[in-house]
């Protein structure tokens, strides 16, 4: 055979094999591994999530218009306290269609979950562990009873947080990120406190999620909980005042809307739950949401007894107010109050008797 001839038959089988072997890749995804397919980066971060939290150390992938960056990055999209990807491999790549082993590095936070939910032994040498299971376990233990509704665990829960952690860096920064920082050493910024409410509620039972979005002030992070049945925002870091109140709690931002929270926070929604209910918005399931500063002042007075706080949120214009007539309820030394937006509404936080 000539020279030619080889070179002419050599292309032809490298051909025919590359034909075979787009075919088979077709075949492959869209036949053999159809069912597994995920559509797009929001698909792949929700499974890679659920993985990661049921406890997987690893998982394959079968992906469809994910773009090799997002899987470099992809800790960029994983909002889980329970650990993060730790190393990947893309094993199959043709056209839109990519195959991707992921390993999972799992989080303290896992350990003691796993522990309080199901009795799992923590292993011995994570102490760190062992410490955030006995701040969970002794919170719930004390302070949560089977008769609670969900919404009453939740304010239970983001009242505990806040009064028992200040917004700050412990002695080792990266803990201020961690539930660690915030159920332990007491001090953290908004990734530990976001850690903290998804793990309680987590070992409670009730549906949670971390969001990472942005504020003005920058990167921030945040939660989203079921609670009846509906999706609402929960941001216990914005709910603990600066300088730190202690127990003076407000709860500004528990259980809002997408349509409230957007007028001070940003997040990719195609990431998150969509949050469109108010019914266990904090006011109004409290009866503490107004029309008007007319109706504030009528009726603010049922929140005056024994309390450190009184808030409401009010739809109104004004900015700053006249709140001199509370004097009026006795008791009262003085007022010191903060005004806060709230899409449509104004929250106004009166802290009393301030020392």
């Amino acid at each position: 055979m000539g020279y030619r001839k080889r070179i002419l038959l050599f292309i032809v089988i490298v051909g025919a094999l590359s034909i075979l072997l787009v075919g088979f890749r077709w075949l492959f995804f869209n036949v053999i591994k159809s069912d597994d397919m995920l559509d797009g980066l929001v698909e792949f971060r929700s499974a890679v999530v659920a993985d990661m939290e049921s406890g997987a150390d690893t998982g394959i992938y079968y992906v469809r218009d994910v773009k090799k960056s997002d899987v470099h990055n992809i800790n960029k999209y994983i909002d889980s306290a329970y650990g993060s990807v730790d190393t990947y491999r893309i094993i199959i790549e043709s056209g839109e269609y990519l195959a991707i082993q992921l390993n999972y590095e799992l989080s303290d936070n896992y350990y003691a979950a796993r522990k309080y939910i199901y009795g799992t032994p923590i292993p011995k040498e994570n102490s760190r562990a062992e410490q955030i299971y006995s701040a969970v376990a002794g919170f719930i233990s004390g302070n949560i009873s089977d008769d609670m509704s969900d919404y009453d665990k939740e304010l239970a829960v983001h009242d505990y947080i806040i009064g028992n952690c200040v917004y700050g860096y412990p002695d080792n920064e990266d803990d201020a990120y961690t539930a660690y920082g915030a159920l332990v050493l007491g001090e953290s910024v908004c990734d530990g406190y976001a850690e903290a409410l998804f793990l309680i509620m987590s070992c409670l039972g009730v549906k949670c999620d971390i969001v990472v979005g942005s504020t003005d002030e920058g990167l921030h992070a945040w939660n989203q909980v079921e609670i009846g049945g509906e999706w609402y925002n929960i941001d216990l870091t914005w709910d603990d005042s600066l300088p730190d109140m202690g127990d003076y709690i407000k709860h500004t931002y528990v259980n809002v809307s997408d349509k409230l929270l957007e007028s001070t926070h940003d997040w990719e929604r195609q990431f998150y739950r969509e949050c469109s209910s108010d019914t266990y918005n904090y006011y109004k399931k409290s009866f503490f949401l107004y029309d008007s500063m007319e109706e504030y002042e009528d009726r603010i007075g049922i929140q005056i007894g024994n309390r450190k706080l009184i808030e409401a949120a009010v739809r109104t214009d004004e900015s700053t107010f006249d709140l001199s007539f509370l004097y009026n309820y006795g008791n009262i030394s003085s007022i010191n109050y903060v005004v806060e937006d709230l899409g449509e509404y104004k929250v106004i936080v009166v802290y009393l008797n301030l020392r």
